[in-house]
């Protein structure tokens, strides 16, 4: 059996507690000439786990 680094350890657990809290990932370029828009790129992801997601999306209960 091949032995885990602690690097790769810890790149896994970071990936696990991202993907636990969820991420949002935005942003947007711009290709023009002479003040003329040629290409708009947008780009907007949501990363996380199902559960996260399930959790977030439920509205809270004030009791």
């Amino acid at each position: 059996m091949s032995e885990t680094s602690d690097e790769e350890l810890s790149l896994l657990e970071t990936l696990d507690h991202l993907l636990d809290r969820g991420v949002v990932i935005a942003g947007e370029a711009v290709v023009s000439i002479g003040d003329v828009d040629l290409l708009y790129l947008g780009l907007n992801v949501v990363l996380a786990n199902v559960d996260a997601i399930i959790r977030t999306s439920q509205p809270k209960q004030i009791k």
